[in-house]
């Protein structure tokens, strides 16, 4: 007989776990709330963040906790392990995070070598504690510009050196947002670069949503997770259908993060 106790399939509803970075004013935050909800709402960006987002999708949808110590993260990792109502789970943003897990613990001081490193494991475990959990997972970063050798890379801006990468590996999906400027014809657009170009890291696991694709998470989710599941072949059309129909603004949505690049490549 086999030593080996093979892991049985769970019994549980399927979920995403997602990662939206970019400059400010791409519609992140907008972005995260369009998940299904309720959503659980882990906030350290501070106490107006969310008034647009409010404004658009109602009270009722958002569950706002504010995130400023570590026993906060612990607080919301122990209300979604025990079973919740809310469907996704938000963190805004996990640079911000990592400055207030380390002002905590360096206190009144200068933060300490020791103090950085304790807070990264900190992030890592429990990103990597609540991606396993029944619950989608929307973790919102600012982008981090390293420039190395004259070839520009755009990270997630998490804190930390190796804790973008990880958390780039940790998601389904990653996504680089962007604001495809207004026309005479058509309003600006908010998008994410879901495929890595440009420097800029992004990834989407399911193969399914596309090289871009409107900001719409409730939109993305289903259409991921059953791509994931096996159904990716009936879905290839649906999934590609708007980045084929606007073939000129693939390169323009991972472009507008770079100021006058949309436009000159929309002529293009």
């Amino acid at each position: 007989m086999s030593p080996l106790e093979f892991v049985k399939p769970k019994d549980v509803a399927p979920t995403l776990n997602m990662a939206l970075f970019g400059p400010g004013g791409t519609g992140k935050t907008v972005a995260a709330c369009s998940a299904p909800g309720p959503i659980l709402y882990g906030n350290a960006e501070g106490e107006t963040a969310l008034l647009y987002a409010r404004g658009l999708y109602g009270d009722d949808k958002i569950h706002e906790f504010a995130v400023s110590k570590s026993a906060d993260l612990d607080a919301l990792f122990l209300h979604m392990q025990g079973g919740c109502e809310e469907q996704t789970f938000v963190l805004d943003t996990i640079g911000e995070t990592y400055q207030r897990l380390v002002e905590e613990l360096a206190g009144t001081g200068r933060a300490s070598l020791q103090n950085y490193g304790d807070v990264n494991t900190k992030l890592e475990r429990f990103i990597r504690a609540i991606r396993d959990l029944p619950i989608n997972v929307v973790i919102l970063a600012h982008e981090q510009v390293d420039d190395e050798e004259g070839e520009v890379t755009r990270r997630p801006l998490t804190g930390g050196k190796k804790l973008p990468e990880k958390l780039v590996a940790m998601m389904d999906v990653v996504g680089y947002t962007a604001v495809v400027p207004a026309t005479d014809d058509e309003p600006a657009k908010y998008v994410a670069q879901l495929v890595e170009a440009k420097g800029r890291r992004a990834k989407d696991r399911s193969g399914a949503l596309g090289t871009t694709r409107p900001l719409d998470l409730g939109e993305w989710i289903p259409v991921a997770i059953e791509a994931m599941r096996g159904g990716q072949q009936s879905l290839e059309t649906a999934a590609t259908e708007e980045p084929e129909k606007k073939g000129k603004n693939k390169e323009t949505t991972a472009s507008t993060g770079d100021s006058g690049e949309a436009k000159e490549e929309e002529k293009k």
